[in-house]
């Protein structure tokens, strides 16, 4: 039951530097139950919502912003609001990195993590105030830009809550967007793949690498397996004269850079490449805009429509974000691998959530479950990895104890694509957070025309999920999370 009626909130509760707009009831529909919806702003431009229902199960449940599209995330707050949860969220202080113009270093600093952090804090008094009690149990739950909120949060504010769910982060956010502009200039002119000859790319990595954990399935179970080379393993156009069935040179070498590390002039590791995968067709999120089935490139790498998806990112984030001093006329093609990188550490010490120490997160009792699909072409998958080892080598076999990384083969950025992503990763960990059940392997499907087609179990890495040898392979029972070899 309520301690106060929703509209008290307006004039009774005071926080400094917050306004409560509105406090309204919402009436119960079909999908979502009776509750009370805030919508306030806090200084200097962080809008928020939190939602409370009338039946609370004394937990709060924060989900993330839409990242650089910068608003409030209102279907992520719905899907939990009818299982009891209170929950928020902020719009990241932000409209765009166009809207971070001016050189105003507060709002950069608000996206970053400010906002996620705020906006925690102050929803938790909401609830107080509105039910008369705290929650008993707080969790985070975001993807892609999300995940490197939720990062942000394991990192710099450790005890903001008891569990969070961490998605394909982008936690190196200054070299995504180098990523982007290294992309889009390995593209341009002449080394153009055009969105035809994906196909035709899919099925020779496919041939490739498919087989290589001792199953042909249709997965790639771990592309660091494979050595796929574009030079040797992609036909070649006669004569070097483009053609549909075959790849000129400059193509090839277009590709080259795709799938290697992004490096400097002195061969410095700036940021990982491209995991092969995703260049067959597969689920893709409707948000895309690029259809329901396509390539895991289409639309990220191959640009459904000009530019592609990151470079339209990278290319405000240099104008607005990059470096100390805005740059509204920046011109992408002229980023330089050698210079640039250096300029934005200022913005990487705001941005990047790459800090390996989580003592305090463990400390604190919290758990996490970061995930990440293997055909991701928004986020490499690499980068997960990597942070995650860098966890493991400074922590060691205690960080299983309280933090533990799923990887999905055949999975796109936000989408299951070809691979088994359709998983539930919450309830593990509120049976960890709550019940002190650590997860093991957890059960993902995929799901064709609303009809589940397979399972397959994924496993705490660096386990992979190997096959028993007799029975379906499209039946999880037959499998067992096993080391790799």
């Amino acid at each position: 039951m309520p301690n106060m009626s929703c509209k008290e909130l307006v004039s009774d509760f005071n926080r400094y530097g917050v306004t409560i707009i509105s406090a309204e009831m919402v009436a119960a529909s079909k999908t979502v139950p009776g509750h009370c919806d805030i919508r306030g702003m806090m200084l200097p431009d962080i809008s928020f919502t939190v939602k409370m229902p009338s039946k609370w199960n004394r937990r709060f449940y924060m989900v993330d912003d839409t990242g650089p599209r910068g608003s409030v995330n209102h279907r992520g707050m719905a899907s939990v609001l009818e299982k009891g949860y209170a929950t928020a969220a902020s719009d990241g202080g932000i409209k765009s990195y166009r809207s971070l113009a001016c050189n105003n270093r507060q709002k950069k600093i608000d996206f970053g993590f400010r906002a996620v952090h705020e906006t925690a804090v102050t929803a938790k008094e909401i609830i107080e105030a509105y039910y008369g009690k705290p929650p008993a149990f707080s969790y985070f739950v975001g993807a892609s830009s999300g995940g490197r909120q939720a990062l942000m949060e394991a990192q710099r504010y450790p005890k903001d809550f008891d569990g969070i769910v961490c998605g394909a982060p982008v936690l190196h956010l200054t070299g995504i967007q180098m990523w982007g502009i290294w992309k889009a200039m390995a593209l341009s002119g002449d080394g153009f793949i055009p969105r035809e000859k994906l196909p035709l790319l899919a099925k020779a990595v496919y041939e490739k690498c498919d087989g290589i954990d001792g199953l042909e399935d249709g997965l790639i179970d771990d592309p660091r397996k494979c050595d796929f080379d574009p030079e040797k393993d992609l036909p070649k156009c006669p004569g070097d004269v483009d053609g549909p069935d075959c790849f000129t040179s400059a193509q090839l070498e277009a590709l080259k850079k795709i799938y290697s590390d992004l490096r400097n002039s002195k061969g410095e590791l700036l940021f990982p490449g491209q995991s092969v995968g995703a260049e067959i067709e597969g689920q893709q999120p409707m948000w895309m805009g690029v259809g329901e089935e396509s390539s895991g490139w289409y639309g990220w790498i191959v640009p459904s429509t000009s530019p592609s998806r990151y470079l339209g990112f990278a290319q405000d984030f240099l104008k607005y974000m990059a470096f100390e001093e805005d740059n509204p006329d920046f011109d992408w093609k002229s980023f330089d691998f050698d210079i640039d990188p250096p300029k934005m550490k200022y913005i990487a010490s705001i941005l990047n959530a790459t800090d390996p120490d989580l003592s305090a997160f463990k400390a604190a009792g919290g758990k996490m479950i970061h995930y990440h699909h293997w055909a991701d072409t928004g986020v490499p998958p690499l980068l997960s990895i990597n942070y995650y080892e860098e966890v493991l080598e400074l922590m060691g076999k205690e960080t299983m104890d309280f933090y533990r990384l799923y990887m999905v083969p055949g999975a796109f950025h936000g989408s299951p694509g070809v691979g088994c992503g359709n998983v539930d990763w919450f309830t593990p960990l509120v049976n960890w957070v709550e019940k002190g059940i650590a997860p093991e392997e957890i059960i993902g499907s995929r799901i064709v025309k609303s009809k589940v087609v397979r399972t397959r179990p994924l496993c705490p890495y660096p386990k992979v999920a190997g096959y028993e040898g007799k029975g379906s392979i499209d039946d999880a029972s037959n499998f067992n999370c096993v080391e790799p070899d």
